[in-house]
């Protein structure tokens, strides 16, 4: 039995279709091996081919302001800072979600507070949840937004909210 013409080029679109479908890369296949250089920086305070994986108009937004520190630059400045005060940093990536130009991730930091910072060092270690959104652009990271619980991070490390004296 012979097939009009009409099906068997509706059925060729729909094989070349699933085809040409079955080779698009998922999103984390392309930028996973971007983020893991990039979770390498903060782990290491090694920057190399950092030009290759941050995008030159690079801002770095974190808790509690998401004030852009913008640049390469100011990047590897954040990195040393924290790493100083923390020589251990570690930073562990427990999820991804990824799209084809962000990046949503929930992330572990373990680290002992033994160096100068902006406080006297405690020597306490803590373990810290977080989330970020990782932006694309053009093949490299445009911008990170960091959304941690700074007050677990500072009890961990032994500080203490006191409220304000009532008034009596």
């Amino acid at each position: 039995m012979k097939s009009p013409s009409g099906c068997t080029s509706a059925l060729a679109m729909v094989v070349a279709l699933m085809l040409t479908r079955c080779t698009e890369l998922h999103p984390s296949k392309v930028l996973n091996p971007i983020l893991e250089k990039y979770i390498s920086y903060w782990n290491t305070g090694e920057f190399q081919e950092i030009e290759a994986i941050l995008h030159p108009d690079f801002e770095l937004r974190m808790t509690p302001q998401y004030k852009p520190e913008k640049g390469i630059e100011n990047f590897k400045e954040a990195v040393i800072k924290w790493r100083t005060a923390y020589p251990d940093f570690h930073l562990v990536v427990n999820e991804g979600v990824f799209d084809t130009d962000k990046i949503a991730v929930l992330w572990t930091i373990t680290a002992t507070n033994t160096g100068p910072g902006s406080h006297p060092p405690t020597g306490n270690h803590i373990e810290v949840t977080g989330m970020s959104i990782i932006h694309f652009e053009d093949g490299k990271i445009r911008d990170e937004w960091i959304a941690g619980n700074d007050g677990y991070w500072l009890q961990q490390l032994g500080f203490r909210l006191v409220p304000p004296a009532q008034e009596q």
